[in-house]
């Protein structure tokens, strides 16, 4: 079991520090000691009691699932590994599920940790419903691991079942021009896009919670630049995206407007849980305004990169200067006069740099 523990999990969480730290520092790093507890507390309730947020956090535990599953698969399938099948294959079916039930709930165990408090304050607040649910999804996501392990060392040359849906699901649905990120995301960047949803979605909860009686759209608003924010990096790295994988685009016939709708597009699609998030929690005619104006912040910060001598530094200190100008703006009332100022001026630098636009030679590398 000790070898197996420093290939399986020493290794896992090795491979991982930078995301364990990141979670960390979230949850533990920027709260002062003393308020740990109630800091925790706080939050375990607001998701015991809200079956939105119940849901979003059962995503990302999911996410977390997959993670770990395709980690182990990935580890089977090196060929260093090799003796891996012939070490845990001549284990009686028994033995071999204790190992690698042990194995999952080590790589597991930070869910585990959380879940645990999470179900005592839920049946201590008479959140039946909520405490019954985390503990059937924990026990249902280590159940399916575990099969899916012993799936893969009795049968080593399939793929898994992700895998196989997924391939199916490519074939079937013909996937249009301006969704290719949005995949990306989805498949191969799917930790940092669910970092940057769940510490979005955090901030725009809170936010809606600080509106009080007197149900102000400025408040909702900030909250929504700041949780913009923290997608500029996924929209800096679209840029990158594009350079590796579609750098032949330009050259196809598709009209310049056209490219750029689609590019709205994308960013729609990119934004929709936390307008879905916005919908249920602020005043539904307020939701126009909300959709343009994320929109329209990721989209100018979208066409800014087609300038290519705009490197990390300087897109920043633009991301910066635009995130706060929207501000005073919105602060001023002067909502809808944003919206059109950011469109005029992403259609007008969309329109001049497009097609002039050649990526840098250290990113097509």
């Amino acid at each position: 079991m000790m070898a197996l523990s420093k290939i399986f999990i020493t290794q896992f969480y090795a491979r991982n520090t930078g995301f364990f730290l990141a979670v960390f520092y979230f949850f533990f790093g920027i709260v002062p000691g003393g308020q740990l507890i109630s800091y925790h507390t706080t939050l375990i309730t607001a998701f015991t009691s809200n079956i939105a947020m119940l849901l979003l956090v059962l995503l990302l535990w999911l996410l977390y699932t997959l993670k770990c599953v395709g980690y182990v698969h990935k580890t089977l399938s090196a060929k260093e590994n090799i003796f891996l099948y012939g070490t845990l294959g001549i284990l009686e079916d028994g033995p071999k599920r204790r190992t690698l039930l042990r194995i999952q709930l080590s790589l597991y165990s930070p869910v585990l940790l959380y879940s645990i408090p999470a179900i005592l304050i839920a049946f201590k607040d008479s959140h039946y419903i909520a405490a019954a649910s985390i503990l059937l999804f924990n026990i249902l996501m280590i159940i399916l691991a575990v099969w899916s392990y012993e799936r893969k060392i009795k049968h080593p040359g399939t793929t898994s079942l992700f895998s196989t849906w997924q391939d199916w699901l490519n074939r079937l649905v013909r996937k249009p021009l301006w969704t290719f990120y949005i995949y990306e995301l989805l498949n191969g960047n799917v930790k940092s896009l669910a970092i940057t949803k769940f510490i979005g979605a955090v901030i725009l909860l809170f936010t809606c919670t600080f509106i009080g009686e007197e149900y102000d759209k400025r408040v909702v608003l900030v909250g929504l630049l700041v949780n913009l924010l923290m997608h500029s990096i996924l929209v800096f790295n679209h840029r990158r995206f594009d350079d590796l994988y579609l750098s032949t685009i330009p050259h196809l016939p598709i009209l310049l407007w056209k490219r750029y709708v689609q590019t709205v597009a994308t960013y729609f699609v990119l934004l929709l849980p936390e307008y879905i998030l916005l919908l249920l929690k602020t005043n539904v005619v307020d939701l126009p305004l909300f959709l343009m104006e994320g929109t329209s912040v990721l989209i100018l910060l979208r066409s800014l990169l087609y300038f290519p001598q705009l490197d990390q530094d300087k897109y920043y200190r633009w991301v910066f200067l635009i995130i706060v100008g929207v501000l005073f703006l919105n602060l001023a009332y002067l909502y809808w006069f944003a919206v059109v100022l950011l469109q005029l001026i992403a259609f007008g630098i969309f329109y001049y740099r497009y097609y002039r636009y050649e990526p840098p030679l250290q990113e097509i590398q």
